[in-house]
């Protein structure tokens, strides 16, 4: 059902794309998240690389596209019992798909909203366990350095279906992780 959705914003965007006057935006990105969270009784603490890029158009200012990001790697996520005070650390591999809007400001800064359709969190542990939800990130850049832009994003994500080995449920209540994403990107336009 996601994948439908984003397959119809794409196709959206190349119709309107045909009679407009538009530019096409390639934005490879790399960056560092720190991010904290909690489910239940557990609080969440983690960093990590990431890398991504958006690819849509830019027409007078305005920005439309899609945005794919993944962690570089595998990251420690270390849980923490809010009553016990137990402490566990765990593997993980970390991605997400959205779409964004956005604007160039005519005072080297540009904006945009994020709203990340599929969001996914793999657990390497034994069992393995894959989660999946949604999110929005909100984000500012500083384009006043030549071809680069220097990002700030706030990124939240909620994790609502878990899938540990073949048996997959919902998540009552949800894993809930907030970011700061820090990053450098590369915004071409042809």
């Amino acid at each position: 059902m996601r994948i439908s959705k984003i397959l119809l914003l794409v196709s959206t965007l190349f119709a309107l794309s045909s009679t407009a006057q538009a530019d096409l935006l390639l934005e490879p990105y790399l960056g560092y998240t720190i991010g904290s969270g909690d489910r239940g009784n557990f609080d969440y603490d983690y960093k990590t690389p990431q890398i991504g890029g958006r690819v849509g158009y830019q027409m007078l200012g305005l920005m439309l596209g899609v945005d794919y990001s993944m962690g570089l790697g595998s990251f420690d996520v270390d849980a923490e019992h809010k009553v016990t005070g137990a402490e566990t650390s765990s593997k993980n591999k970390k991605n997400q798909l959205g779409v964004f809007v956005g604007y160039n400001l005519p005072v080297l800064l540009r904006v945009w909203g994020t709203y990340y359709v599929n969001t996914s969190l793999e657990s390497e542990g034994t069992p393995s366990s894959d989660y999946s939800g949604s999110g929005y990130a909100l984000g500012a850049g500083f384009t006043g350095l030549p071809f680069v832009s220097l990002n700030l994003e706030y990124r939240n994500f909620s994790y609502d279906e878990v899938e540990i080995g073949s048996t997959k449920s919902t998540l009552d209540p949800e894993l809930e992780f907030s970011e700061i994403f820090l990053s450098v990107s590369l915004p071409l336009t042809f």
